[in-house]
């Protein structure tokens, strides 16, 4: 029993150990590993970073030969430019000359038109003096025509003065007969507009009025202001209906009273109406 017990404990001990130098094994190597994985991990930064900064040399490159790239485009451009602006300037150069030569040939022409007409200059120099003296000739009777002139020009100029005078003269005969005119014009269109009468067959509005049926009396608010006169006939109309006939019986300066003459018309209509016209008879 003891030698069992001893071999159990003994079994259990190296069990013990086994499982023990397992662990600190596995141990060591998980420590192993995370050590070469951390070295890995450093390595892959690394290259990372070198290839990060082989992109970046790679860009910079690019950029330098974009660069020279646009600067020698920019070259060839002004190159371009400048055979253009010389080719202008030759052309220029050109027309200048062709110019040139046809001004040298305009030039000579006209040089030799000069000789032609120095030539015509000379005889019409000769005609002229000709002239000259035909003219000296004639100086005497020019003078006589001159002198003749300046009576005309001196009887022209009193005939000026009167005439001046003359429409002095009318002027103000004009004048008064323009003002003679003028009020003449306004008295008529003042008698034309304002004549203080009637005419026959002229109207007369009445704005009111007061009526007596019984004694056929009727008082108007219109009077000698609208011409209006004692004993004239007038027939009274409103809206195109003839309602009677009155004759002036009183007449004052703004007002009158009239006698409905019998027989005649509707009279008992001026009881419902106001307003009406007066039409002289």
């Amino acid at each position: 029993m003891v030698k069992l017990s001893y071999c159990l404990n003994s079994l259990a001990l190296v069990l013990s150990l086994f499982i023990a130098w397992k662990h600190f094994s596995q141990k060591a190597e998980n420590e192993f590993l995370q050590g070469e994985l951390s070295d890995m991990k450093s390595q892959i930064e690394q290259m990372e970073l070198a290839v990060k900064e082989a992109k970046m040399g790679q860009i910079d490159k690019l950029n330098r030969e974009k660069r020279k790239n646009s600067e020698l485009e920019e070259a060839s451009n002004a190159m371009a430019d400048e055979i253009t602006d010389l080719e202008r300037k030759r052309d220029e150069v050109k027309i200048n000359s062709e110019v040139a030569t046809t001004a040298e040939t305009n030039l000579s022409a006209e040089i030799q038109a000069s000789k032609l007409s120095i030539a015509g200059v000379d005889a019409e120099i000769r005609t002229a003096e000709q002239n000259v003296r035909n003219l000296t000739l004639s100086i005497p009777s020019i003078q006589q025509e001159i002198v003749n002139l300046e009576n005309l020009i001196t009887e022209q100029g009193q005939r000026k003065s009167q005439l001046e005078e003359t429409l002095k003269t009318y002027e103000k005969e004009t004048n008064i007969l323009k003002e003679h005119y003028d009020c003449t014009v306004t008295a008529l269109k003042k008698d034309f507009y304002e004549h203080p009468w009637l005419e026959r067959g002229e109207r007369v509005s009445v704005s009111s009025s007061d009526l007596d049926l019984e004694s056929g009396i009727l008082m108007l608010s219109v009077g000698k202001r609208e011409g209006i006169e004692k004993k004239m006939l007038f027939s009274v109309r409103s809206k195109g209906k003839n309602i009677c006939q009155i004759r002036i019986k009183e007449v004052a300066y703004d007002h009158c009273v009239a006698m409905i003459i019998p027989l005649m018309g509707t009279p008992k209509d001026l009881e419902e109406i106001n307003n009406f016209d007066l039409i002289y008879l």
